[in-house]
């Protein structure tokens, strides 16, 4: 292992944009001392041991390590936390896990993040035991206008359904991705066929109508996807279905990313197949004006 590591710690949940700034900071560093830069994380959340329960997390871990590496990290470890984590003193976490095994020039930590028994280790601590070995940088937490960055409140927003103001929050659209599989076929019958989604993500932003972006192999369409349960039909499941504009393949078993642009309306139980059709030509005719009015 390089003796120039740049080491993160982190719950990265999301990448969102106060991650990024920890990853851009790392890659300035890099830029006039070489190294890798290390992402130590943790799986499952440590909230989920803490508190005993499952976390709907922004994005599943797989995504996490793919939006990591795509930022420009070079090792991601991701540590299992469980009961004897949350046992380990500070010290013990800070020598097993981050000097003797990386034996870091710097560490990049945010200014809230806490670790070891009753979470005593900090940035001040990391100083504390430094021995000049290596440098700490504690960074601030980030804000978009007045409100700071962090995944709860991103999580927030996505429960309103706010996809334009969670953009600010993540530094890009947010997405969802997951596998085509076939549905019951009503869209093809009215007119309007759709690609049905099957994903492994657990957390999802409000049901309702969303302008959206589906990319099949590399190739973004324009689209509106529906989150819900498609209450005229009476179903149960949470459905996620996009009708793609002008376009007719056939996409079972291909994977797909969903990208949310902005939202249209909340879903509704319609008195006939008829009205619905009317709504979703609205919706349609609502999605190209935001298109044009972008100019995409």
């Amino acid at each position: 292992m390089s003796e120039k590591n740049i080491v993160l710690i982190g719950n990265f949940d999301g990448v969102h944009v106060g991650h990024q700034s920890l990853i851009a900071l790392a890659q300035k560093l890099l830029k006039s001392e070489g190294g890798n830069i290390v992402v130590i994380t943790f799986k499952p959340h440590p909230r989920e041991v803490i508190l005993d329960k499952k976390i709907d997390l922004i994005v599943p871990y797989d995504e996490k390590r793919r939006l990591l590496d795509l930022y420009g990290v070079d090792i991601v470890d991701e540590i299992e936390f469980n009961d004897s984590m949350l046992k380990m003193s500070s010290l013990q976490f800070a020598n097993d896990f981050i000097i003797n095994k990386y034996k870091p020039s710097h560490i990049i930590i945010g200014e809230n993040f806490r670790f070891g028994h009753q979470a005593s280790g900090n940035s001040k601590f990391l100083e504390e035991i430094s021995n000049n070995r290596y440098k700490v940088h504690s960074l601030n937490i980030q804000k978009v206008g007045s409100s700071p960055v962090s995944s709860t409140y991103i999580k927030q927003l996505l429960i309103q359904g706010d996809v334009n103001k969670v953009k600010d929050f993540l530094g890009r659209n947010y997405s969802i991705n997951g596998i085509v599989v076939k549905g019951e076929q009503r869209g093809r019958e009215i007119g309007f066929p759709t690609t049905n989604l099957e994903t492994g993500w657990r957390f999802f932003p409000k049901p309702g109508v969303y302008v959206s972006f589906v990319e099949i192999d590399n190739i973004k369409h324009k689209s509106i996807t529906n989150i819900g349960f498609r209450p005229t039909f009476g179903n149960f499941n949470l459905q996620i279905e996009s009708h793609i504009f002008n376009f007719n393949e056939q996409v079972y078993g291909k994977s797909i990313t969903i990208e949310f642009l902005t939202r249209i309306r909340d879903e509704k139980k319609f008195e006939t197949v008829e009205k619905l059709i009317e709504n979703i030509k609205m919706d349609v005719i609502f999605a190209e004006k935001y298109f044009k009015d972008l100019k995409i």
